[in-house]
């Protein structure tokens, strides 16, 4: 409708401007009276008085009707407006109700570490790779961020910090063919070494190579850092065995590890700030030190 009046702006315009011309013929009509050519130009003009109350009738309708769809357009538009404001605001509390959430873990991991000096950081990207299984973290040197410190997580060990730039750092995580751990079960006391393997790292799981037969360790068991770890702290739960299996030459054995930490969803981390091993190996001009 409200296109229809644009279209036809000037019709609508002569026809009021009509309108108010028989209105003051009617008002000369009704002060004549009897007047014979009153009476004779009454009945010319009675047909007429008639159709501009029709048109009267029909313009006021339509302009009544154009108003109300104005109105209902009005009223569109500002519920539309205001779902989106409540849309917004849903967002933003989503959003601030995910970062307690976040922060609640992050409150719970230093406090389960609370002897170790700690620095909370957010994952902000990963580096995949068929050979490789790294992230990155949104802090760097500028919070003190050096190589070799560990990194952990509400569920475990999570790696260690490789190359560090100043706002932010990436990590080699437990499952990269490149890292190792000195680890000992926590319910035999057995030592020795776990790493990445990259036949494994698809898998998501770790290898403990050359376990003699006098080693206790059986499906099942908790594996920590121990306290030969040239790099960790002592007692950060690293994993689950989940099978131990005989080596070729038959005298040693293989165990394989799921790592504690959900290392397919991190989200937030603990640097522990305190480098406990030599800082004597460098890659690309980044120290970097494996337990061997």
């Amino acid at each position: 409708m409200i296109e229809l009046f644009g279209r036809h702006k000037r019709v609508f315009l002569l026809s009021g401007i009509f309108i108010c011309i028989m209105a003051i013929v009617l008002t000369i009509n009704a002060q004549v009276g009897t007047n014979i050519v009153a009476r004779g130009f009454s009945s010319i003009i009675t047909p007429i008085q008639r159709g501009a109350s029709a048109t009267i009738g029909w313009a006021q309708g339509n302009f009544s009707g154009l108003t109300r769809g104005q109105d209902l357009m009005y009223q569109i538009r500002a519920l539309e407006e205001e779902n989106s404001l409540l849309r917004l605001d849903n967002d933003r509390l989503r959003l601030a109700g995910e970062e307690n959430a976040e922060l609640s873990r992050l409150l719970g991991m230093s406090q389960r570490y609370a002897e170790l000096p700690t620095l909370g950081a957010r994952v902000i990207g990963t580096s995949p790779n068929d050979w490789h299984h790294r992230f990155f973290i949104d802090i760097g040197e500028n919070y003190g961020i050096r190589p070799n410190m560990a990194v952990i997580s509400d569920g475990g060990l999570v790696g260690v910090v490789r190359r560090v730039d100043s706002t932010h750092a990436q990590i080699v995580s437990i499952i990269d063919s490149e890292f190792s751990v000195a680890i000992m079960s926590t319910r035999t006391g057995d030592i020795g070494m776990v790493r990445g393997d990259i036949r494994l790292m698809q898998q998501g799981l770790i290898r403990m190579d050359r376990i003699d037969a006098a080693v206790q360790i059986m499906p099942g068991d908790e594996i920590r850092t121990s306290t030969h770890s040239s790099i960790f702290p002592p007692g950060i739960l690293v994993g689950t065995v989940v099978s131990i299996d005989a080596n070729p030459d038959g005298h040693t054995r293989h165990a394989l590890i799921r790592p504690a930490a959900n290392l397919d969803n991190v989200e937030m981390v603990l640097i522990v700030t305190e480098v406990f091993g030599d800082e004597s190996a460098t890659q690309d001009g980044h120290t970097f030190a494996v337990e061997e």
